[in-house]
């Protein structure tokens, strides 16, 4: 493949360099792309809005990491994406999490981008939009220049709603499967972690791992082990919640204020959050809404049953009873219950996390996402009798 026939492509991060936070997927993707282009005789930028600290995978890879707005916010901005644009010859942008619909593309396409496309992680449930309403949304996402060329989604269920609410083509939406590197879990770990963490070797372990913002609800989480306390204090549970982020000094206080301490640890960030889930016993999460949520399905391939609430973005993953536990969505007395059940009864939380993980092992692949983005490509610039791959 010669190199004009594909041109350069910049990739577009929504976060400073330096952010640390279940971005690793991303990071994955960027280097497959640019792995893809590199052996088609193209050059793969990437821009951040600001560089300090670069990961390893970015580092350790062909990416030239360069200092952009994305969309821009100010005609400065503006003026240096375009000489960038137009030295570089990108022909291709690769956005995560932007909008389908800008007056910026018709800008970036005056200035020789033949491709944009969004790689859409955006949680939340959103209801079909219809009528008048919707006709005019679908309208207006007809009109090429302004628009993505291509909408790339991380489960079906995120294409249905892209496709139902935003109103996005349904012929410009491909589903690129969010998914894992399974979680290896070894037993002679779990004791010693435990020790470490101050955790009795009996204790029942509840894991949250994300970040600590409110969208993610571990207020919530800390509700659920107070309900917990009062409905069974001889159930000996501890709650760790990982993750670091601006609620943390609210969740401090409330941990504190119900006299919680021994019963919550906040841990803030962890590198061995792996390690952490092989000690835990039960995975509870309680956002607001998924796009396909990694967490999840990286506690249920370390084993553990999984107590999610009843939205359907945040229960793609979990089967009732089987891989897991659907409570009603705000009902930390259900949460109890449920919690209470799988301590006191072993063999089934021990079944549901055996079935969990051979279902996020087997469907949720790390492998079987890049399989589905390498496709994806390859139709991308096929579609134009510009065949990335060979």
């Amino acid at each position: 493949m010669k190199h004009s026939s594909v041109g350069n492509i910049l990739m577009v991060a929504n976060y400073p360099s330096d952010t640390s936070y279940a971005w690793w997927l991303m990071e994955h993707f960027w280097k497959t792309l640019a792995d893809q282009v590199e052996k088609a005789g193209g050059r793969t930028y990437l821009a951040y809005p600001s560089i300090t600290t670069l990961s390893e995978a970015v580092t350790n890879s062909t990416i030239k990491p360069v200092e952009l707005s994305l969309p821009w916010m100010k005609i400065k901005e503006a003026v240096e994406a375009h000489k960038f644009i137009k030295k570089n010859n990108i022909s291709t942008i690769y956005f995560t999490d932007q909008t389908y619909f800008s007056s910026q593309y018709a800008i970036m396409r005056s200035w020789g981008v033949q491709r944009i496309i969004i790689h859409d992680h955006t949680p939340g449930d959103r209801p079909y939009v219809g009528g008048l309403k919707g006709s005019l949304k679908a309208a207006k996402n007809a009109i090429p220049w302004l628009t993505a060329d291509y909408f790339l989604c991380v489960s079906k269920m995120m294409k249905r709603r892209n496709v139902a609410n935003i109103r996005v083509p349904d012929n410009k939406c491909i589903v690129v499967q969010n998914g894992i590197q399974p979680v290896v879990c070894i037993p002679e770990n779990k004791a010693v972690l435990r020790e470490t963490l101050n955790v009795r070797p009996n204790s029942i372990l509840v894991i949250t791992t994300g970040r600590a913002h409110p969208y993610k609800r571990f207020d919530f989480i800390i509700k659920c082990a107070k309900t917990l306390k009062k409905k069974a204090p001889e159930i000996d549970a501890v709650f760790l919640l990982i993750g670091d982020g601006s609620a943390m000094p609210e969740l401090q206080k409330m941990v504190s204020l119900l006299v919680l301490e021994e019963s919550v640890r906040l841990l803030g960030y962890r590198s061995d959050v792996h390690e952490l889930l092989c000690a835990s016993d039960i995975a509870l999460h309680a956002a607001l809404g998924e796009g396909f949520s990694l967490s999840i399905i990286e506690y249920m391939s370390a084993g553990l049953p999984v107590l999610v609430p009843d939205i359907p973005s945040v229960t793609q993953a979990t089967k009732q009873n089987d891989t897991g536990l659907i409570y009603p969505k705000d009902d930390a007395e259900a949460v109890a219950t449920y919690i209470l059940t799988l301590a006191t009864d072993t063999k089934r939380r021990l079944a549901m996390g055996n079935a969990a993980r051979k279902s996020a092992n087997n469907t949720y692949t790390l492998d079987k996402c890049t399989s589905d983005f390498i496709f994806a490509l390859d139709s991308i610039f096929s579609s134009d009798n510009k065949k990335l791959l060979q």
